[in-house]
């Protein structure tokens, strides 16, 4: 069975400000039962990785905003690679 994710959470809608207090209430798989209030197989990991493309998110968006389009692409990579390795359950 696969865990019950809480709706209605999209990274790509928010702010840099509020990526960054989602990667650090998140990171490492902390408070994974926010997200997954099921539990189950992979949401700590899940979550972890959730954090993870929050903060290179949230540091492509502030790299645009500078004007650093290059390094923001750069982060942008990295966090669409992380998306593609979340397990379904943990998409958007």
């Amino acid at each position: 069975m696969l865990p019950n994710p809480e709706p209605g959470i999209n990274l790509d809608c928010m702010e840099p400000d509020e990526l960054m207090a989602f990667w650090s209430r998140h990171q490492r798989g902390r408070q994974y039962r926010e997200l997954f209030p099921d539990g189950g197989k992979g949401t700590r990991r899940a979550t972890a990785d959730l954090a993870n493309y929050a903060s290179n998110i949230a540091t492509a968006k502030r790299c645009r905003l500078r004007g650093d389009i290059e390094t923001a692409l750069m982060y942008e990579k990295i966090a669409d690679r992380i998306y593609e390795s979340l397990p379904s359950f943990a998409q958007w």
